[in-house]
C-alpha cells in the first residue's frame, strides 16, 4: 500500500477528495479491511461534512441580515457531535421504520451519512459507500419527493413516507448519484451532496 500499514493522514485527503484516483482506490481497499482506518477515515469526513454544513448555511444567508451573535464551539466539537448523534439515532429504536431492508444494507455494507442542507426540517441520507442504496430521513411527517442528481441528470427515487415522528425513504439504484434534493411539489426544499 502506497501508506504504509496505515492510511494515516490519507484519511483527512480521502475525505477532502484531494488524492488521485490510485491512492483513492488504495484507501477504499484498505479501509475494507482495516476498522481502525476506516473509523479515522470517517472521522475525517465528518469534518469535511461539517465545515461544508457551516459552509453552505453561510451562503444563503441573505446579505442584508445580520447573524445573532453566539459563543464559538471549538471546531472539534463539530464532528464527535455529529458522529454522536449518528450512533444515537442508529441505536435508539425506532417504531415503523423501513428497518428490515434499511438494516440489513447497513449492516452488509460500508456506509457514509450527508446533512441536507436548505430551508427544510433537519434531514439526513445515509448512503452506502458504492452509493448502491441511499436512506433519506427527514424530521416530520410530511412527505418530500426525492430527486437523485448526476452529471445534470435527475432522476426520481421516491416519496419519503410518514413513519411515526420521522418520513424516511429507501432506494437501491443501478446508477451512483452525485446529490440529493428534497422536492416539495416541485419546489426545492434542500440538497445533500454525495462524496
Amino acid at each position: 500500500m502506497i501508506f504504509g500499514a496505515h492510511v494515516g493522514d490519507a484519511a483527512e485527503l480521502y475525505a477532502a477528495g484531494a488524492l488521485t484516483a490510485e491512492e483513492h482506490a488504495a484507501v477504499e481497499a484498505h479501509i475494507a479491511q482495516c476498522s481502525e482506518c476506516l473509523r479515522r477515515v470517517g472521522e475525517a469526513e465528518e469534518t469535511v461534512l461539517a465545515l461544508e454544513r457551516v459552509n453552505a448555511v453561510q451562503s444563503l444567508r441573505p446579505s442584508n441580515v445580520a447573524p445573532f451573535g453566539r459563543r464559538r464551539v471549538p471546531v472539534w466539537w463539530i464532528p464527535v457531535a455529529a458522529a454522536a448523534a449518528l450512533i444515537v439515532g442508529l441505536l435508539v429504536p425506532r417504531h415503523g421504520l423501513q428497518t428490515d431492508v434499511a438494516t440489513v444494507a447497513m449492516l452488509h455494507s460500508h456506509f457514509a451519512h450527508a446533512q441536507f442542507v436548505g430551508n427544510g426540517p433537519p434531514a439526513k441520507v445515509l448512503y452506502a459507500r458504492d452509493r448502491s442504496w441511499y436512506y433519506v430521513i427527514v424530521d416530520g411527517r410530511h412527505s418530500y419527493g426525492v430527486y437523485a442528481l448526476r452529471d445534470g441528470a435527475s432522476a426520481y427515487l421516491g416519496a419519503t413516507q410518514s413513519k411515526g415522528r420521522v418520513s424516511e425513504l429507501f432506494s437501491s439504484v443501478a446508477t451512483p448519484f452525485d446529490r440529493l434534493e428534497l422536492r416539495d411539489g416541485g419546489r426545492l426544499v434542500e440538497a445533500a451532496a454525495i462524496r
